[in-house]
């Protein structure tokens, strides 16, 4: 016969389950707030917003943020001219009457002008180059010293105290605020992307150059597609270590300065994305990524861990072609390089066609996506709030030869023929960060003697440099630590459940 349980001991054994469901409550309780702290965005992925249509029925190529306008957007189309939009939702030509309707390139220069407004830098398809200091209201263009094929400036690489520009017939430079231009090398070839691995610093000891790298597609480029130099265009020196022997080059990019002085350099192209952590002399292929054609590579300005990838799906085999797959899109990193996150959450149109990231943290994307079954171009924007950089942003450039605004850095005398010339005697208040002179040699110091690639095109520009390949390395997003301490402190409480339940 069973014995039923005294009033006293019923009343003590109700208590104890009382304090059993209280802990395990605030188990629960806990474990969100950790988890909460652990994983701020997990709960809800980025998603991308529809920033209404472009005028215009070709795919676009280049988009830039407003550095001192938040929501405003700039896009170079080949067909429409440059458009703006402030509101996410309707653009406007802000270049009618000036500017070519057929363009490649926007760039905005990070400091702002006197008046308020970024300076606008844009290369036509076709007709030159062209500069607005006043945020659109006027312009001034010019072809002085290009060649004609040089009149189609498909990249525009912004320096200390000149501009650089990649054209159909190779590079150019300007020292005078784009009034004028001199040939600075690789003539005949189709220069799609320009980047500054390095800005100089002439007042440093030793003082260290300008390093530029520069990407070449087009069938009329045979050998190495990637080129450096490290005086301004005088001699270039092509770089192929780690990268494919036949690699058509979309895009090429330098995030800021990192430990150790030197800034990641990306590469995007038919072979995927590629990074170099020694200012070209080696390359790895990112891992992680889909087996397709990748166009565009955007490293944040604020943080070098974080870079972004994009596609327009071309080129796909492997992975990237199985069945379900969804080809383009955006990806991003948070660890140089080391792991890719899809962020595809919102986007209708996947072939994504050119991408801009901001400043600020967190990091807003602008993307462009060509469809062409509409054809339309449909543009999106983002806020990614998975992404939180870390460090400030440097100060503007002053690639014009006026005495720079408090605060930027003095301007880079930019080489004329085998000569140095000072652009600008007012130097600035203040230097940005440079690259530390003693992590490593810098590359071209004593640049050897070149092939005249303008001589004769298919010619080797010069013979492979070597060097060993630097590992990318890379960092968790997670802070184990917590989460591990949240995970013991839950199986405690289970525990003491079991055991006063029990009793």
């Amino acid at each position: 016969m069973a014995v039923l349980p005294t009033p006293r001991r019923h009343r003590l054994r109700l208590r104890r389950l009382r304090v059993a469901r209280l802990l395990s409550g605030l188990g629960l309780v806990a474990l969100a707030a950790s988890l909460s702290v652990a994983l701020p965005a997990a709960a809800a992925d980025p998603q991308w917003t529809a920033a209404g249509t472009l005028p215009g029925e070709a795919p676009v190529f280049s988009v830039a943020l407003d550095p001192g306008q938040v929501g405003t957007i700039l896009a170079a189309t080949l067909g429409a001219g440059l458009v703006r939009s402030d509101d996410g939702k309707t653009w406007r030509d802000i270049g009618a009457g000036v500017l070519p309707k057929r363009l490649w390139k926007v760039v905005l220069d990070p400091s702002r002008g006197p008046n308020g407004n970024a300076e606008i830098y844009v290369g036509s398809a076709g007709k030159g180059f062209f500069r607005s200091p006043d945020g659109g209201a006027s312009w001034r263009g010019s072809t002085q010293g290009l060649s004609a094929d040089g009149q189609n400036v498909r990249a525009v690489a912004l320096g200390r105290g000149v501009i650089v520009i990649g054209t159909s017939d190779g590079v150019y430079r300007s020292i005078d605020d784009g009034a004028t231009w001199k040939a600075a090398g690789l003539a005949g070839m189709d220069v799609s992307a320009l980047a500054f691995a390095q800005y100089g610093t002439p007042t440093a000891t030793p003082p260290t150059p300008a390093v530029l790298i520069a990407a070449i597609d087009g069938l009329k480029t045979p050998g190495s597609r990637v080129a450096r130099s490290s005086d301004l265009g005088a001699t270039w020196v092509p770089l192929k270590q780690g990268l494919p022997a036949d690699l058509v080059a979309g895009a090429v990019a330098a995030g800021p300065v990192a430990p150790g002085g030197l800034r990641p350099l990306y590469i995007a192209g038919s072979g995927g994305v590629f990074k170099s952590d020694d200012v070209g002399d080696s390359w790895a292929q990112q891992a992680g990524l889909p087996q397709q054609g990748f166009g565009l590579v955007v490293p944040s300005p604020l943080d070098p861990n974080i870079v972004y990838a994009a596609s327009d799906g071309g080129g796909a085999s492997g992975q990237g072609a199985s069945p379900g797959s969804i080809l383009g899109g955006v990806w991003r990193s948070t660890d140089r390089g080391g792991s890719w996150t899809k962020l595809d959450g919102g986007l209708t149109q996947h072939a994504v066609t050119a991408l801009a990231v901001s400043r600020s943290a967190p990091a807003a994307l602008a993307a462009l996506a060509y469809n062409p079954d509409g054809p339309i171009v449909q543009p999106y924007t983002l806020s990614d709030t998975q992404a939180q950089p870390g460090g400030t942003p440097e100060p503007g450039l002053c690639p014009e030869p006026q005495p720079c605004a408090p605060g930027d850095p003095a301007p880079l005398p930019a080489v004329a023929g085998s000569k140095v010339v000072a652009i600008n005697p007012n130097a600035c208040a203040a230097a940005s960060p440079s690259p530390n002179p003693s992590a490593r040699s810098t590359p071209g110091a004593s640049p050897p003697p070149a092939a005249s690639p303008s001589a004769s095109p298919a010619a080797p520009l010069l013979p492979c440099p070597t060097a060993a390949p630097v590992g990318s390395g890379g960092g968790g997003d997670l802070p184990l630590p917590l989460v591990a301490a949240v995970i013991v402190v839950l199986a405690g409480l289970l525990v003491a459940r079991i055991v006063l339940a029990r009793r």
